[in-house]
Formats: C-alpha cells, sequence, structure tokens
C-alpha cells in the first residue's frame, strides 16, 4: 500500500503522524504541521488509504480496520522508527486507539480529536436513542449508488451541508471547501471513503453486541469539541474510561467536530503542551 504524505519538520526530529477522517485529506493537518515543525517534531500527515493520492483499491474488505490499522503500523515503520506519537481525528482517530490498543508500543503518545473508540461508539449506538440518531448517516452509507448519489449530486451540495455547514464558515472557507471536493471527484474517491463505513459498519453489525474496548496504557490526550453535531460527549466519557495510563482530556464548548481547523490555534497550543511533557519518553 502506497501512502501519500505531507512532511514537515527536520526527519531527525520525533515523529508525529497525524491522520485525518471522513471525507478529508492530509490538508486537514494544515494548521498543525507548521507548529509541529517549528517545535523541532518532524510531522507526518498521511491520505489514508482510498484517499487522496494514496492508493485506492475497489474491494469494500480492503478497508476493514486490521488492513487500516495496519497502514499506519507500516507507515511508522517507512519512517524509519519503531513507534510515533499518534494524533489523529474521526476515523483517523479510530484508527490511532486501534492502535494504541493492539500495540502500543508502536505509539509514543496518543492524541485524540473527537473520536471514539470504535467498540464504544457501537455499544452507545445500541444503547442510546439520541447517539444513534445522530449516526442515521452511517446506515445511509451502506447502499452502494445510493450514497454516493445522495452526497455528489448538485455539486455535492448534500456533503457541504453535511460536513462544511455543521462548523462556522471561518472552519471551511470556500478554497478550502473546494479542496476536499475536488478530491472526491476523482474516480472512486467518494466510494472508497463510504467503503470505510461498508467494511467495518455494516447494517449487521447494529444487531450484535460489540467487543469490549481494548484497553489504553499509553499518555493520552483527548480533546473534544463539545458542538459536535454528530458525535455526543457521552461518546468522550465512555472513551476516556478506556484509558489506564495518564490521561489529560480538554473540552472545548461549542466547538464543532472539525476541532483541528475550526480552532487550530488552541489545538495547537493543548498538542505541543502535551507533546512537550512526552518529549524523549
Amino acid at each position: 500500500m502506497r501512502l501519500s504524505v505531507l512532511e514537515a519538520g527536520d526527519p531527525a526530529g520525533e515523529p508525529v503522524v497525524l491522520l485525518h477522517g471522513f471525507p478529508e485529506l492530509s490538508h486537514s493537518w494544515r494548521h498543525q504541521l507548521p507548529a509541529l515543525a517549528e517545535a523541532g517534531y518532524h510531522a507526518v500527515a498521511p491520505d489514508l488509504r482510498g484517499y487522496g493520492a494514496s492508493d485506492r483499491p475497489t474491494a469494500v474488505e480492503a478497508y476493514a480496520a486490521k488492513a487500516l490499522v495496519g497502514d499506519v503500523a507500516g507507515l511508522i515503520r517507512a519512517l524509519g522508527h519503531e513507534s510515533a506519537h499518534v494524533v489523529g481525528h474521526d476515523w483517523g482517530g479510530s484508527l490511532a486507539w486501534g492502535l494504541a490498543g493492539n500495540a502500543p508500543g508502536a505509539v509514543r503518545s496518543l492524541a485524540i480529536l473527537n473520536a471514539p473508540q470504535g467498540p464504544v461508539s457501537a455499544r452507545l449506538r445500541r444503547e442510546d436513542a439520541g447517539q444513534r440518531a445522530k449516526s442515521w448517516y452511517m446506515l445511509l452509507f451502506q447502499f452502494p449508488g445510493v450514497a454516493e448519489a445522495w452526497l455528489s449530486d448538485d455539486d455535492f451540495a448534500n456533503l457541504r451541508g453535511f460536513v462544511f455547514d455543521t462548523a462556522p464558515p471561518a472552519a471551511f472557507p470556500p478554497e478550502e471547501r473546494q479542496v476536499y471536493v475536488d478530491a472526491l471527484r476523482r474516480d472512486g474517491a467518494l466510494t472508497a471513503a463510504l467503503n470505510w463505513y461498508r467494511a467495518n459498519m455494516p447494517p449487521s453489525s447494529w444487531l450484535r453486541d460489540p467487543p469490549d474496548p481494548p484497553e489504553i496504557t499509553v499518555p493520552t490526550l483527548i480533546i473534544w469539541g463539545e458542538g459536535d453535531a454528530y458525535m455526543g460527549t457521552e461518546l468522550l466519557e465512555r472513551t476516556a474510561a478506556t484509558v489506564t495510563g495518564p490521561l489529560r482530556v480538554e473540552r472545548l464548548p461549542g466547538v464543532s467536530h472539525w476541532v483541528q481547523q475550526e480552532v487550530p490555534d488552541r489545538v495547537n497550543e493543548l498538542l505541543l503542551g502535551f507533546l512537550a511533557e512526552r518529549r524523549g519518553a
């Protein structure tokens, strides 16, 4: 699997790998990459499997969580390291949780932005009507062709409303919106992004108990925008309870799901402070 990456900073610096979510790109970390580089880190943000200029398999099963987490581990090794500081948002956060839970030796520290542990999210969707309602799109995304048409019709009008309009206008100015929409126009790109949901959240999964989430032992920072239109704070609280290692939680009232793009200066401040405490560990 070949991943296209954005890099900033001295390759000899401590590695920080930043993982984007749906329906984004490495570009989502445009505010964090230079700040990390200036602080002396080697910051690397990939276009994850199926996105941007990275490889885009066609089979749904190619987007199963085990393969996606394996891409992150492989990227760290390709950078010449056995471990890295890992930062993840949305789906990227799910991969970061998965790597830290199953291969903690590969994670020097973990920073999560508005992303629950997968099993925590699955259980809450079963138990809580409010979170089930917030997660309506996950079922829509299971319908091949239908979901693609709904998101892309009328110049991606529904995607623009579903994603960009849930944050203040300054978070996604017109030129930034166009970067993401243009990337999804590439052949097979929108289907690849939806295959993350189809491979890992099929309708049948809503009918069975999920596995217990792995225990997280690595030092962890959770940054959570409490104005998230799709993820309630119960997800934050239940996910935080899975962390048995050092944990810091920063709740940002009124901030949307797209936290690192809406309040980049605050995110950079929190992230750099957290990493400074872990430096050299």
